[in-house]
């Protein structure tokens, strides 16, 4: 990028994170516009294309770096653990209560369709968006090879899927509602 040095560069776009993270939780995602993150970083809106190709872009850092303060949190409290099933419990608990404590989790895929957010992201990076969010495979990994039990003899698949059907029981009314709407508009 011409024009800014490297210090430039992470300042802005620290910012321009913190900005649209802010408004996203404000206004949500269809009301805020690019114009809105970069007037408070003072920069101009075609600046913002240096940094990410859209907002959809800007939104999968902002859901990655929450994705990897959830890793960080969730390796250190298994790091404590001993027994597998206590690890498991653990990573069921940490997944519930982001799902339930993070407002941007929130805003993103619970109160709002994400998949519209997102629509809009290149093939490439929707292929690197995919693979991230199996983050919890590698703890899945370390607590089957600790398990001598029913954890050791299913796939960390299997276990992922277990652990997305958490979730849809926790919000069944709210997916209930997103899936009779879904199918009214197709």
């Amino acid at each position: 990028m011409r024009g800014f040095s490297d210090e430039e560069r992470e300042r802005i776009r620290r910012q321009l994170v913190e900005s649209g993270r802010e408004l996203l939780l404000t206004y949500g995602p269809k009301k805020t516009n690019v114009v809105d993150i970069t007037e408070p970083v003072g920069i101009a809106k075609s600046t913002f294309y240096l940094f990410f190709d859209s907002k959809a872009e800007l939104y999968l850092e902002i859901l990655r770096r929450e994705m990897e303060e959830y890793r960080e949190n969730l390796r250190d409290e298994l790091e404590q653990v001993e027994e597998p099933r206590e690890g498991l419990e653990s990573l069921f608990r940490n997944y519930r209560e982001i799902a339930e404590d993070d407002p941007f989790i929130q805003q993103m895929v619970i109160q709002s369709d994400y998949r519209e957010v997102l629509y809009n992201i290149s093939s490439e990076t929707g292929k690197t968006r995919s693979k991230k969010f199996e983050h919890t495979t590698p703890f899945i990994e370390t607590l089957q090879e600790q398990s001598t039990g029913n954890l050791a003899e299913h796939g960390p698949k299997t276990v992922l899927g277990v652990k997305g059907t958490i979730l849809l029981v926790l919000y069944k009314d709210e997916f209930e509602a997103y899936r009779a709407e879904f199918y009214e508009q197709t």
